[in-house]
Parts: structure tokens; sequence; C-alpha cells
């Protein structure tokens, strides 16, 4: 394995350093070589697969792979909802070319003005997992995406006719336990839509000094208790296509 980024090895202990490698080897790559994985761009679909049956030429190495969409190289991974397997995959990235992470996710409205089908891309995320605790982040703090990314992301979905909104929202660890105080809460303090993973990526993103951010399909209403069949209608259609469409534009270097 090559070695990795400068500056990331001097946060780690020789037992989290070893410990991380046979995670890349073992589990991430599965005995592929990195030096292979050449995308420098990583989507990670959390729980719905957005991209993957679209590929072209795609090509596994252990659990990530690569394929062309758009006109570009990207890799791809899609992995359940939660933090745990994220913080194995951003870690063995270390090894490899990547310097960009987009999440694709789904996410519930904290806004009365957000309608279900419409897209949150998140500058921020306030952290409510606990993963980022162990990144240099305290509970609760909000953890900033990178600024450029998440601009240009969401102006090139606000072009494909989506409706987007650009804003802080709310990583839960609970998804289960979003009690009616809790909404009223973060409704007030301004955030615009919760889930379960952007504040751990923005964290990971953080420390390995690489470039996160995420674009969510909002499919539930929270604040207006509502559910909606987005992720089986045209909705969920246009979402991709704003995210195809925005890795074959020059806003996006692959």
């Amino acid at each position: 394995m090559k070695a990795e980024a400068p500056g990331i090895r001097q946060h780690m202990t020789a037992w989290e350093d070893k410990f991380v490698r046979f995670v890349a080897e073992r589990w991430v790559f599965q005995g592929t070589d990195p030096h292979d994985y050449t995308p420098r761009t990583l989507f990670v679909a959390f729980g719905e697969d957005f991209l993957s049956p679209l590929l072209r030429r795609h090509e596994h190495f252990g659990a990530l792979y690569t394929g062309m969409l758009g006109g570009k190289l990207i890799g791809y991974i899609k992995v359940p909802p939660g933090t745990v397997i994220l913080e194995g995959i951003m870690l063995a990235l270390q090894f490899t070319r990547v310097n960009t992470v987009i999440g694709l996710g789904t996410c519930g409205a904290l806004q009365r003005e957000i309608d279900c089908g419409d897209v949150i891309v998140a500058d921020a995320a306030k952290a409510g997992d606990c993963l980022s605790l162990h990144y240099g982040f305290e509970y609760n703090q909000v953890i900033a995406a990178d600024a450029a990314l998440s601009a240009s992301l969401a102006g090139s979905l606000g072009r494909n006719n989506l409706t987007v909104h650009s804003g802080p929202i709310v990583t839960t660890g609970s998804v289960l336990r979003e009690t009616e105080e809790l909404i009223d809460s973060w409704n007030r303090d301004g955030f615009l839509g919760v889930e379960l993973e952007a504040s751990a990526l923005f964290a990971l993103a953080d420390w390995m000094k690489i470039r996160g951010s995420m674009a969510l399909l909002v499919t539930d209403s929270p604040v207006r208790r509502e559910t909606s069949g987005v992720l089986r209608g045209d909705k969920r259609e246009a979402f991709v296509r704003g995210i195809i469409d925005y890795i074959g534009s020059p806003e996006m270097t692959a």
C-alpha cells in the first residue's frame, strides 16, 4: 500500500495505524491494490442505490467500485444508513487518490416551505451522531462541509430544474426517536433537514483534509407530519439526472 496523505498519520497511534491498514486491505479493498483505484471523487450512497445501475465500464475494487458516468470516471459505493461503515471506507481512502467525497441520501424536511421531492445540499451539519466526537468535534457542534464544493453542487442541481435548498442540517443518532420536542427545536434553530450521516462525513473529511459535501432528496416532512412515495417517482429520477449532470459538468473535477 502506498503511504497515506501528509498530515493523516500524525493523528494516529501505532495500533490505530496498523488497524486502519488491516481494515483497508481486508475489508474495504479485499485484496485488490488501492494503487489501481484512480478516481478523484467518490460518491457514497446511504441506503438508496442511486447510481450503480447507470455506471458504464464498472470495475470492482473490493467493497468500492468505479465506473463512467457523465463522461467521467467516478468512484461509488452504496452503504447502509449510519456511520460505522462510513468510518472504515473514509479512512481507507488515504491509500488512494480520492480527494473529494460526496454523500447521496435522503432526509426529512424541518422547515415547512420545503416539500417532499425537493433537494437539500448540506453546507453544515449539527453533530448528533457519536462518531464525530472521535475526530475533533463535540456533540451538537455544527460541522461545516466544504463550502466551495457545496456551492457548486447546489448551483448545478438548481440549474437542472430541481428545487434546491442550501444550509445547515441535523444529523441524529436515532431515526426512531425524533420526538416532537426535538423536531420543534430543530425547526426554530433554522435547520433545513434531518438525516443520519452528514456530520460524520464532514468530520472525517475535515480530519483527512479532503473535500466533503452531501446532497439529500427530501422524502418526508417531520414538521408537517408527512411521508411520501418520492423514492418510487419522478422526483427521484430528476434527482439522479441532476447528479449525473453535475458529474459531467466542468464544475466537478474527476
